[in-house]
């Protein structure tokens, strides 16, 4: 599994990053974030944080 993050919801904020305990998400060019796929635990802690509910594990 892995992140995936929905990049008409996504505002760019910075909480899921933050919460990521392997630094597997970050901001991209246009400030949406991005999921590492490889370097992703799928722990699901960056899904809690999300205010907008931009992110889910597939």
């Amino acid at each position: 599994m892995v992140v995936i993050v929905d990049r008409n919801l996504c505002t760019g904020c910075g909480q899921c990053i933050d919460t990521c305990p392997v630094e597997a998400l970050s901001l991209g060019s246009d400030d949406i974030v991005v999921a590492d796929a490889d370097s992703c635990v799928d722990c699901g802690q960056c899904i809690d944080v999300c205010p907008v509910e931009a992110l889910s594990l597939d």
